[in-house]
């Protein structure tokens, strides 16, 4: 007969934590009150006890697996969040991303590029630090990182925004506006530009 942690409670697969919790509490306090019949009774009601253990210690280890197993595969799937990047909806894919049980190399690479698309370019930076510190061998962030540090070493960089410590409230006006570029230079603009595109790339977004 093939085991079946499931049958010995008496309960279905499907079946809800609290009805297995519920089934098992009731189970288990009878076979602990018929253990002490005399005979047979007693030996079975024992052996029951036993199996019932057992079969409910399996159960909620399956679930805990299967539940780490589906915590895993949502964090390692960020193709809604980098879609909403892509589309410009950065609150949405913020609230996405905060949402995360787990926060691996990746969420710290999306959370850069975040960070960075709001020109929020120190915190963008620790991101993309924490990345690496969790991947050391990872390129893509390791070339990430070292065209924003060149960025923050042009000396392009509005004072204003290196002092960032907290999120923003809201995007706030874009660095050197009304000059006709993104940062006051032209060769600055081309390092932010490709930076964003690379990202964009490795996140399958085709570019900006």
């Amino acid at each position: 007969m093939i085991y079946n942690a499931y049958e010995i409670l008496g309960v279905s697969e499907t079946a809800t934590q609290e009805e297995i919790d519920a089934r098992y509490n009731e189970l288990k306090e009878q076979y602990q009150k018929d253990r002490f019949a005399v005979g047979e009774a007693g030996e079975e009601a024992s052996e029951k006890l036993q199996q019932l253990e057992v079969a409910y210690r399996d159960i909620m280890l399956e679930r805990r697996e299967q539940k780490q197993a589906e915590n895993t595969r949502e964090d390692e799937d960020y193709t809604e969040i980098q879609q909403l990047i892509s589309d410009g909806k950065l609150d949405d894919a913020q609230t996405k991303l905060d949402g995360r049980v787990t926060r691996d190399a990746e969420w710290h690479y999306i959370q850069s590029i975040l960070y960075y698309k709001r020109n929020w370019f120190l915190e963008s930076k620790r991101q993309l630090e924490l990345a690496c510190e969790m991947e050391p061998d990872n390129e893509r962030y390791k070339q990430s990182l070292e065209k924003l540090t060149k960025i923050l070493a042009s000396h392009t960089i509005s004072p204003d925004q290196l002092r960032t410590t907290s999120r923003p409230i809201d995007d706030g006006p874009r660095v050197g506006a009304g000059n006709g570029t993104c940062t006051g230079s032209s060769c600055t603009d081309c390092l932010l530009c490709n930076m964003c595109c690379n990202c964009c790339q490795c996140m399958g977004g085709g570019g900006c």
